[in-house]
């Protein structure tokens, strides 16, 4: 029996260059798919991103607010006090003061959380706009740099004010609550300072009587001043990099905004 074998025209070289044009085409697609794949996950997780980093800059910009607003009362408050009672020999009511003298002391806390995981994922090359990144990196910068003045200024207020008025006061200065206070107060600050309410009117009388029976010397007096002075000074160093700061925030939420529009 015989055998046929078929037999295959050879291909001619054009057909090889067709057929490989075609798998190159075919990859390169793939590839450019892909990209394009990629690229639009990339946008939609830098979008995500920056929305969520807006969130916290207006965050710091609400702390910025509430700070400016009293860090300028307190350094007002402290000149004052420095010019009346180191240029003018006068007697401190140390009564009236008790009840004027504000004592409270404010931190800013840089909110940070999302540029902190941007910057450890790598998620900052998602940025393309580099007048974005920078303005970003740029405001991180300012952000902690005023973080950093604000624990520098809680450490003088413990280190230095606080024991430098302690040291000239009396007691009763620290203890005495105006009838206000007491009107206002509420269960929470009672939780806060356990007995502290109770005591003080069984010693109420001997309080008052202390703040208005001591009279501090010119010397005490001028002590004060200073201290106060620097506490004032200290503020206002501060203060001005808060408004710096409060400044650039505004700025860079317009420049993102601008970009990332829903």
């Amino acid at each position: 029996m015989e055998v046929h074998h078929h037999s295959h025209k050879p291909k001619n070289w054009k057909e090889y260059i067709t057929e490989f044009l075609m798998l190159f085409a075919a990859v390169s697609m793939g590839f450019i798919a892909e990209n394009i794949r990629e690229k639009h996950i990339e946008n939609e997780r830098s979008e995500e991103l920056m929305q969520a980093f807006i969130t916290d800059v207006k965050e710091n910009e609400k702390q910025l607010d509430s700070l400016i607003t009293n860090n300028k009362r307190m350094a007002s408050y402290y000149d004052s006090l420095a010019f009346n009672h180191g240029f003018v020999q006068k007697e401190i009511d140390l009564k009236e003061l008790a009840e004027t003298m504000d004592l409270w002391v404010y931190r800013f806390m840089n909110k940070k959380t999302i540029f902190e995981q941007m910057k450890s994922s790598g998620a900052l090359r998602y940025i393309q706009d580099k007048e974005i990144l920078n303005a970003i990196l740029r405001y991180e910068e300012n952000a902690s740099l005023v973080e950093a003045r604000s624990m520098i200024e809680i450490d003088n207020y413990n280190n230095e004010f606080r024991p430098a008025i302690a040291n000239i006061f009396p007691l009763s200065f620290s203890k005495y609550l105006s009838d206000n206070v007491q009107k206002s107060l509420t269960k929470e600050d009672s939780v806060v300072h356990p007995g502290r309410y109770e005591n003080y009117k069984y010693f109420s009388a001997q309080i008052k009587n202390e703040l208005e029976n001591t009279k501090l010397t010119l010397e005490q007096i001028k002590t004060l001043a200073k201290a106060w002075h620097f506490r004032q000074e200290r503020i206002s160093v501060g203060l001005r990099y808060q408004i710096k700061l409060r400044e650039q925030g505004g700025e860079l939420l317009k420049l993102i905004e601008s970009k990332y529009k829903h």
